[in-house]
């Protein structure tokens, strides 16, 4: 299957969206200040504790909450219409249609979502894992948390990837491993979005 440069950056958005979301799904309900704080901090929220981090993430009218990101999430299914099988597709529809506008339907639903995007084709799924693991990756590191597993992922996908047209990022990949820290992330973020704007 080959894949138009558009696609290929909706199926890695549409990844980094349901990793970010699933990531915020393990901290409700929040309850815990500190807990809380620390999410604030690492994510650059407008909140000062657990109750007004809750408000934000539940608010509709927020961009960081559950139902802005569950709609970013959905707007870049729709625009991979002509690439998901169509069984996919009525299946990520009904889902989507079923969690709106509820972020604990929102969580009950985001596995499974995955789960249909990961048996798609190779592409998608290749695409997919690089936006889900580059978001965790993201997390990771905001959050002061073990980047291992996460990096060994990456590195797996990084040598499927040798074979499309991603030299800038793939050695910006070799480069952040040497320091592995959120400021050179940034600088692999950058190259890899450039990356996605060659064709694949």
């Amino acid at each position: 299957m080959l894949l138009l440069t558009s696609n290929a950056y909706n199926i890695f958005w549409l990844g980094r969206y349901l990793a970010r979301i699933h990531f915020l799904c393990q901290y409700l309900p929040l309850k815990d200040d500190q807990h809380a704080q620390q999410l604030i901090s690492a994510l650059y929220l407008p909140a000062y504790d657990a109750a007004s981090l809750t408000a934000l993430l539940l608010d509709p009218e927020q961009p960081a909450s559950f139902n802005q990101q569950f709609q970013m999430a959905y707007d870049n299914v729709q625009a991979l219409r002509g690439v998901l099988s169509a069984q996919s597709y009525a299946e990520l529809n009904a889902m989507f249609k079923y969690a709106k506008g509820s972020a604990s339907s929102i969580c009950q639903v985001i596995s499974d979502v995955e789960a249909v995007l990961e048996s798609e084709s190779h592409d998608v799924f290749l695409f997919f894992s690089l936006g889900k693991y580059i978001e965790d990756l993201d997390q990771a590191l905001r959050m002061q948390q073990d980047p291992t597993d996460v990096i060994n992922q990456l590195e797996i996908i990084a040598k499927a990837l040798q074979s499309y047209a991603c030299t800038s990022f793939l050695e910006a990949w070799q480069a952040f491993k040497q320091q592995p820290e959120l400021s050179t992330f940034h600088g692999l973020n950058t190259q890899l979005q450039q990356s996605l704007g060659v064709a694949v």
